[in-house]
């Protein structure tokens, strides 16, 4: 399943550092990346079914009401029927839901969680969890009981359609087999989140 994975203009921070931009300029932004990726989608056979921000956008649209909906109106503009991806109780997914986007909520497999049920920042230390099988009883308990345990040792309420393994860890193979062997070790079903809400497990 294809998904535009949009960013702040930031190549050489790989999208994770923040760009002041004016909502019309991260809504100019958004709408070029979707639609190209749309455009490269179509000449392989091939069809985008949902938008997940990435990066410093996606963590600052948790909040930011405005750059938030700067993001909602580019997905809007440019196609509709497309589904956005994003963290429970996010300001986006607010907002998209009222303009009518469907909306899906993911939990990270191999990221720290803060009691609020933020992520804790990559520039702290234990914000990325790298072993594979730490991240295989996470997921399942993020799967069975809806719920993580945050840095500080906070249970915190989790209901998410997707997991999310980021796909620049050096352990990003061998973690996503792990939660795959685990989640399947279990009976967990899982199957692409685009065409409904039920429990997924997504490589990202």
């Amino acid at each position: 399943m294809v998904g535009a994975h949009v960013a702040y203009r930031d190549l050489a921070g790989f999208g994770r550092r923040y760009v002041d931009e004016s909502p019309d300029e991260l809504k100019a932004d958004v709408m070029y990346q979707i639609a190209a990726l749309e455009g490269m989608a179509r000449s392989v056979g091939a069809q985008v079914r949902y938008v997940k921000p990435h990066g410093a956008l996606y963590n600052r649209i948790v909040r930011d009401e405005s750059q938030a909906a700067a993001v909602v109106e580019a997905i809007r503009a440019v196609d509709a029927s497309l589904a956005i991806l994003t963290q429970p109780g996010a300001v986006v997914g607010r907002l998209a839901a009222q303009a009518g986007l469907r909306v899906f909520h993911e939990a990270f497999a191999d990221r720290a969680y803060n009691a609020d049920g933020t992520l804790v920042s990559r520039r702290l230390p234990d914000a990325v969890i790298a072993d594979p099988a730490e991240v295989a009883a996470r997921v399942l308990r993020m799967v069975r009981e809806h719920e993580v345990v945050a840095i500080d040792g906070t249970v915190v309420p989790l209901n998410a359609d997707s997991v999310c393994v980021h796909g620049d860890s050096p352990s990003a193979v061998a973690m996503a087999r792990a939660v795959r062997a685990r989640l399947e070790s279990e009976g967990v079903a899982i199957r692409a989140f685009a065409g409904d809400a039920a429990a997924s497990a997504a490589r990202d």
